[in-house]
């Protein structure tokens, strides 16, 4: 598995400013569920502590989710990860 250059931390400051909520999920296995109330976007991710680099697949997943729904391209995004580092 490959990590990024981006904390969890940082992934979790970024998209909580773009208007995701963050809850906990207990299901088996536990995860954090971000969901944007304005556009029913969601992203499902484990709830690994803040200052652990975040897995490639899992940066995908966001950028993904965010270009799809309109709420951020990838050049935005990225911009904003480095801000929040």
């Amino acid at each position: 598995m490959t990590r990024t250059d981006v904390t969890y931390g940082q992934l979790d400051k970024v998209l909580r400013s773009l208007g995701f909520s963050c809850r906990a999920d207990s299901s088996d296995p536990p995860a954090r569920v971000y969901e944007h109330g304005e556009t029913g976007a969601w992203i499902t991710l484990p709830p690994f502590p803040g200052e652990d680099r975040v897995l490639d697949y899992h940066l995908a997943l966001a950028r993904t989710t965010l270009a799809g729904f309109g709420i951020s391209d990838s050049t935005t995004f990225d911009a904003q990860l480095r801000r929040a580092g």
